[in-house]
């Protein structure tokens, strides 16, 4: 068994190593506490690329639930660091999802020192849970992960042997004027990134209302004919919560300029018998379509309204569950792709915004 001085001595060398070692990983934005992303409001934020460790290697050495791991308690690996601090007292949550679905996302959440500063900070949350990326899909400890409501341990350590292990961790019980520093890992590769949505009751400074000014009222006038009302706003389709029994859960928003798409689909993995069908909102726009490695092509045009959703629902897994169906929207001026996973329980949806 290695003992604790034996493990900082082998880490600290292998610190030392990575800081002379020559090669292409450069430290990116964002990658060290001091130079964090300051999260002003609970929004939903995309980091394109995650990549090397920053300038300071050894901040996040020895971090407990890591330390059965393959990196001896490093958790700092392709590294993005966020801040943020409570403005009004409540529960925080997030939601954490992978670029690449089969990529191991792990993170570390900090109570900052007053005022912010990272010297000093405090592990609150833990998540190192992981397994091999050919489980992305069935493995309880891969895909997305983050605090969410319902959830009560506050750490998981690496990999996906103990009876429970799942990426999910309680959400934090936070107070104001207290900060926070949120340590995310791709420990699987560098360069896919990922999407964090922020949830909960608690409220961040951009988030607090200014004082009600006080109301002064203008001087009495002769009554007047008021103007017509103005038309009603187009109407917004729900957000789809069930198709065919199976739940729907929204992932990702995709911003268009136009009404008039083309949609492409095909598999994105294996070619193995499976078949879909396509909805817009709650309507069917595609029936039966037998997925192949090569792209079909359709045309929609999208109703009124700002906001749709796409879904794939899947008729037939083939010879094996789950159905994952690849979805490229060109809007006319921009392409994107996104993976769609259907299973027997629950679908995804995409949801469109037309700005």
């Amino acid at each position: 068994m290695i003992s604790l001085t034996n493990m900082r001595t082998l880490a600290l060398l292998l610190a030392t190593a990575y800081v002379y070692m020559p090669t292409g990983v450069q430290a990116q934005k964002y990658a060290d506490c001091t130079s964090a992303m300051n999260i002003c409001k609970k929004e939903t934020i995309r980091i394109d690329r995650a990549g090397g460790e920053g300038q300071d290697k050894m901040e996040a050495d020895f971090v407990a639930c890591f330390m059965n791991g393959d990196n001896l308690g490093m958790a700092e690996e392709n590294s993005t660091w966020l801040t943020w601090e409570i403005a009004e007292s409540g529960s925080l949550t997030f939601t954490i999802t992978p670029n690449n679905r089969s990529n191991d996302i792990d993170f570390v959440v900090y109570r900052l020192a007053a005022k912010g500063s990272c010297k000093g900070k405090q592990i609150v949350r833990c998540m190192a849970a992981g397994d091999p990326p050919e489980l992305a899909g069935s493995s309880p400890c891969l895909g997305k992960t983050g605090l969410k409501d319902g959830e009560t341990d506050t750490s998981e350590d690496a990999g996906c042997s103990d009876a429970g292990d799942n990426t999910w961790l309680a959400p934090l019980k936070t107070v104001k004027g207290e900060h926070y520093a949120l340590l995310v890992s791709n420990v699987s590769e560098e360069g896919p990134g990922f999407t964090i949505s922020f949830g909960g009751t608690a409220k961040m400074p951009c988030e607090v209302e200014e004082p009600a000014i006080a109301r002064v009222d203008p001087p009495k006038q002769k009554p007047v004919t008021p103007p017509p009302p103005p038309p009603l706003p187009d109407p917004v389709p729900a957000q789809p919560t069930e198709i065919g029994g199976r739940k729907v859960e929204v992932g990702e928003t995709v911003k268009l300029k136009s009404r008039k798409i083309k949609l492409k689909i095909w598999d994105s993995q294996v070619e193995d018998g499976d078949v879909v069908s396509v909805f817009l909102n709650d309507k069917k726009v595609i029936d039966h379509l037998s997925l192949t490695l090569r792209p079909r092509e359709f045309e929609i045009e999208l109703p009124t309204g700002r906001e749709h959703y796409i879904t794939v629902f899947a008729d037939d897994f083939g010879k094996a569950e789950p159905n994952t169906a690849t979805v490229e929207i060109f809007d006319g001026i921009k392409t994107y792709t996104i993976d769609l996973v259907s299973t027997r329980s629950e679908q995804e949806s995409l949801k469109l915004v037309l700005e």
